[in-house]
């Protein structure tokens, strides 16, 4: 986890028309989609047309007639009036984790958001209607490359004006690449309070079928905090109901987590929570029915504000299918370590069982000497075919689910540091897999035309903000992508480079060239988890670096000797390889074959053009400042849609060379004189 170096490569291919080929249906889908709630595009609607409408709800109430009722979760079932609520009245109450009754955000009276489910290159049309009545709201398609359309990125002030309360706003988009991606929210920290959704785009007539899907969407839940709080929290301190400061959490090579307090861990909107690491309060988890032998794609997606989740099924073998929709070489895993942003998609059946129940475990990767209790989401898979009675309340021992041993490892993907701790498991990372996408052709990125790095840390003395190279991002009045002549917060180069700037970190790339970036986490700003997703590209994985580590303990010793910090501070604001044969590609042990993703803890042929946001997935880090752009191809954006909304600063100053004000109509200033007399 920390620290980490990264040689990648971004590319991005055009899509193709969409085809009116013959296609097969739909496998079976667990959560069974709603037709009307989530948005399920028919093979030949072109476009599909879906609407979500954005709003506030509150979890664990329910509502018949003209009663309202509180519900309690009791013994895995829920309780409103004293009364146990049946299945279809269950299903209209949103449970999170069962504790108390909190603010959410849902989209069509669902939490998390509907389901988008579509055919590849198939267009869709997305009217989103924030029914907030104080919030602004935008929604990025995370993974999809909107390849000649970046103004439909939903990035608020990289490629829209936020969508205010009572506004609507269509999203046009082209449904590629093929396979698990998620939508979400791109404004201050709302993902935490649930506005996100799965987004499956499928093949049509693909070979690579299986008897069903399961939709996993995993979420760290904290139960008293809105997105707001949770930012504030971050920056000060969190206390406990007795009032003491809550410490930070670490995972087992002693990187921190941040000031989010871990309540609950949700799988698609559900879980329990676990007061102690003996006792949790009963609420219902999700359900998954299947049968002996049924052969099933797990489609995961970590929809976290904070925590990396380890994955895995009780006592089984996962086999590892693909990374952010594309295809690797499959291996056999015990467990896939998920970072927020990633998504990942393993095949599983049982071919026995030795119980009806088992459960789906997503445990974070906090060591659990470092909070002393169960930091984990889980989700119930029920065999069907097994002869045993329902339990609507499956216990969960957790010191014993796992059979890893010294003599039987167990694999564990997407390790983030270089040494497990533990003699038990075996550390597993991108350096391990190879690409088995059809289409690709590794050759094509092998030499490459100019090479940067970017340092994803806090550094600073005193204050330290979230940064990118030491400049902590100062988000735009108005977007850069369609209103570039209003942005006076650029950085100025001079004045970053031994010390902390704030100001709106832009970096140009030229087109059509292969761009190598090599993502760090060092200096004095390392020392927290950072998965670093880059908008509108897809990047291959050469190379993944680490430092050294203590085998016994797992705990890191030194930072990676590859790279050095040039700044004088340390603060990595300026770095290089340390051994100058490096420069320029030639670094050694490159993966011949390399793996394609578009979120990677620590990308391209620059061939769409547009400004595309690079930032840490940890909306609070985010927020923090640790974010840039990339303006890819500078000169041949695409054009921007007629009538696109513009915004900006109303300095209400005749003088101002604000480019983003406007004078108010003589109407408006008569009105405004007015009231002041009152």
């Amino acid at each position: 986890m920390n620290p980490t170096l990264l040689g990648i490569l971004l590319i991005i291919t055009a899509a193709l028309k969409f085809s009116n080929a013959q296609v097969d249906e739909r496998p079976v889908i667990l959560p069974a989609p709603v037709r009307g709630i989530d948005c399920i595009c028919d093979y030949n609607a072109n476009p599909c047309r879906c609407k979500f409408e954005v709003e506030h709800l509150l979890t664990m109430i329910y509502q018949e007639g003209d009663e309202t009722y509180l519900v309690k979760p009791y013994k895995g079932k829920l309780m409103a009036n004293k009364t146990i609520l049946n299945a279809s009245q269950a299903e209209q109450v949103i449970t999170a984790d069962g504790d108390g009754s909190r603010l959410v955000i849902g989209i069509n009276g669902k939490f998390p958001g509907p389901m988008i489910d579509a055919y590849e290159n198939q267009e869709i049309e997305i009217t989103v209607v924030n029914r907030f009545h104080t919030d602004s709201v935008t929604i990025h398609f995370h993974g999809l490359h909107q390849v000649g359309r970046p103004s439909m990125d939903g990035v608020a002030f990289v490629s829209q004006c936020p969508i205010l309360p009572g506004q609507t706003f269509v999203y046009k988009i082209i449904a590629s690449p093929p396979g698990t991606s998620y939508y979400h929210a791109h404004i201050g920290d709302q993902r935490s309070m649930g506005l996100y959704g799965p987004f499956v785009i499928r093949k049509p007539q693909s070979a690579d079928q299986f008897f069903g899907e399961i939709i996993v969407t995993l979420q760290d839940w904290n139960h008293d905090m809105d997105s707001e709080t949770a930012y504030q929290r971050m920056i000060t301190e969190q206390f406990n109901s007795a009032g003491n400061k809550l410490p930070p959490t670490f995972s087992v090579d002693n990187a921190k987590f941040s000031r989010f307090a871990f309540h609950s861990g949700l799988v698609n909107g559900k879980g329990r929570y676990w007061s102690t690491n003996k006792k949790h309060n009963n609420a219902t988890l999700e359900r998954f029915i299947v049968r002996k032998g049924q052969k099933f794609r797990y489609r995961i997606i970590g929809a976290q504000t904070l925590y990396p989740m380890r994955v895995f099924i009780q006592e089984q073998t996962l086999s590892l299918r693909t990374s952010d929709c594309y295809n690797l070489k499959p291996i056999e895993v015990q467990s896939i370590i998920v970072h927020p942003g990633e998504r990942f998609d393993f095949t599983f059946s049982f071919g026995s069982a030795s119980r009806k129940e088992y459960l789906l475990v997503a445990e974070t990767i906090e060591t659990r000497d470092s909070h002393n209790s169960y930091h984990a989401a889980e989700a119930v898979i029920e065999i069907e075919d097994f002869d045993e009675p329902r339990n609507v309340n499956p216990e969960n021992d957790y010191t014993k689910t796992e059979v890893c041993s010294e003599v039987a490892k167990c694999a564990v993907f997407n390790c983030p540091y270089g040494s497990p701790g533990t003699n038990s498991q075996n550390c597993l990372n991108f350096n391990h897999v190879t690409n088995t996408e059809p289409n690709r052709d590794p050759s094509s990125i092998m030499s490459i035309d100019e090479e940067y790095f970017f340092n994803f840390a806090f550094p600073g003395r005193g204050y330290t903000p979230g940064s990118v190279n030491g400049r902590e991002f100062v988000s735009p009045v108005s977007p850069v992508l369609t209103q570039p002549g209003s942005l006076k917060t650029k950085c100025g180069e001079k004045d970053c480079t031994n010390d902390i700037c704030k100001c709106t970190y832009i970096v140009d790339l030229p087109k059509d060239k292969v761009i190598q970036l090599i993502f760090t986490n060092l200096g004095t700003g390392s020392g927290w988890s950072h998965p670093v997703h880059l908008h509108g590209h897809t990047f291959f994985v050469m190379k993944m670096g680490f430092g050294a580590y203590d085998e016994t303990n797992g705990r890191l010793i030194n930072d990676t000797a590859d790279i050095m910090c040039t700044d004088l501070n340390n603060f990595c604001t300026d770095m290089r390889w340390t051994n100058s044969s490096w420069t320029g590609g030639n670094i050694p042990d490159l993966n011949n074959d390399p793996p394609q993703k578009d979120t990677i803890v620590v990308p391209t042929v620059t061939n769409n053009p547009g400004m595309w946001f690079l930032h840490c997935h940890i909306d609070l880090h985010n927020t923090n400042g640790m974010a840039m752009v990339i303006s890819s191809g500078q000169g041949s954006y695409p054009k921007t849609p007629e009538g696109f909304p513009t915004c900006g600063n109303f300095l209400n100053d005749e003088e101002s060379d604000d480019e983003t004000s406007t004078p108010l109509p003589l109407w408006s200033v008569v009105v405004m004189g007015s009231l002041g007399d009152l």
